[in-house]
């Protein structure tokens, strides 16, 4: 199993944990691979990832012939608290401007973020509508797509109000058909 992470705390973190578990030796934690997988997870990551769209095609080189992805995150951007710290009352990312959330910030924090991306972990305003419109565009295909409403807000949860109302996504993605013949005429060949 390979962690991978770019925070450095976090790595260390999941060190420390393997090591408490007695795991360590079957666990790699690092800022990257080039290890191929059968299986490439990510969770609670797409909606910090600064390149979201770089992100899925490295996941298409990492993972082998015949491999999936399973994403699951949230909240995405549209969602009562999606902007994460700047939530500080529902939606109240989408009310105020970021310039106004940053100047707030600055108050308590002093790394010099100018943007939501800027900010320890990023967060790249993610929604539903993008999120399908990147695994379009990526070497993939949708395989399962799951948006899990809020529970309170189940029974107003539609194909009208999914970005207002979905708590998180989760999905399954397999390489496009034409891809994966190519790869198995490759193989034969």
């Amino acid at each position: 199993m390979i962690g991978i992470d770019i925070r450095e705390d976090v790595l260390q973190t999941a060190r420390q944990k393997a090591l408490t578990a007695g795991v360590q030796n079957a666990c790699l934690f690092a800022s990257s691979t080039k290890e191929p997988a059968e299986i490439v997870v990510s969770i609670d990551g797409f909606e910090h990832f600064a390149d979201p769209a770089e992100s899925l095609r490295v996941m298409n080189t990492l993972l082998q012939p015949g491999g999936e992805v399973l994403i699951s995150f949230g909240p995405t951007w549209y969602h009562p608290w999606g902007g994460h710290l700047f939530s500080i009352f529902p939606w109240a990312h989408l009310i105020f401007s970021e310039k106004a959330f940053i100047r707030w910030r600055s108050t308590f924090k002093t790394d010099g973020a100018t943007r939501f991306s800027e900010v320890a972990g990023g967060l790249n305003q993610m929604t539903i509508r993008r999120f399908k419109g990147l695994i379009h565009d990526s070497p993939f295909k949708l395989a399962t797509l799951e948006l899990v409403p809020i529970r309170n807000l189940r029974r107003f949860h539609n194909l009208l109000t999914r970005e207002f109302t979905t708590a998180i996504v989760r999905c399954r993605l397999v390489k496009h058909r034409a891809e994966n013949q190519e790869e198995g005429e490759s193989a034969v060949a």
